[in-house]
């Protein structure tokens, strides 16, 4: 009796050992595909949560602007716009506890501001304001993840 070369018995295996490496295989890029995916859903938080923290601090900067252009010209200076008494000294963030935007009047510091002071405090054409606001990206400070802070000249 001869054994032909499709015969069962001639027959190693060889077909189970190749189809267990390619499942494998296929195991190890399935692995590698949910941890990209994982790392990206992470950066994509990390980008939403820094997008938010600005969109909040921008937007409380513009309503402090928007405060402080009715204020000018209604001729009526809110009292947190009190001119700087030492105009070398900058703004100090530590002590800043960024509850509300800190504004700070910046004209009287030039050369030009102080030239020509009116009688009325409202009939100044030059009022220009440093406005910086802070914000996270959510209420709480212990569940925020970021934090942004606005810095602008404005002049209404």
């Amino acid at each position: 009796m001869t054994l032909s070369m499709n015969s069962p018995a001639r027959q190693r295996g060889a077909v189970l050992y190749v189809a267990l490496i390619i499942l494998i295989l296929l195991t190890l890029i399935g692995i590698v595909a949910m941890q990209v995916a994982g790392l990206q859903e992470r950066m994509s938080s990390n980008y939403e949560a820094t997008n938010r923290a600005f969109q909040n601090a921008e937007g409380e900067a513009r309503l402090r602007e928007t405060a402080l252009k009715t204020a000018v010209l209604a001729g009526q200076l809110p009292a947190t716009n009190i001119a700087p008494r030492n105009c070398t000294a900058a703004f100090d963030p530590q002590g800043y506890g960024g509850a509300a935007p800190h504004v700070r009047r910046m004209d009287l510091c030039f050369a030009w501001g102080a030239m020509d002071l009116p009688v009325d405090e409202s009939e100044r054409t030059d009022h220009i304001y440093q406005v910086t606001s802070f914000a996270r990206d959510r209420s709480s400070a212990l569940l925020s993840s970021s934090e942004a802070v606005i810095d602008t000249v404005f002049i209404p």
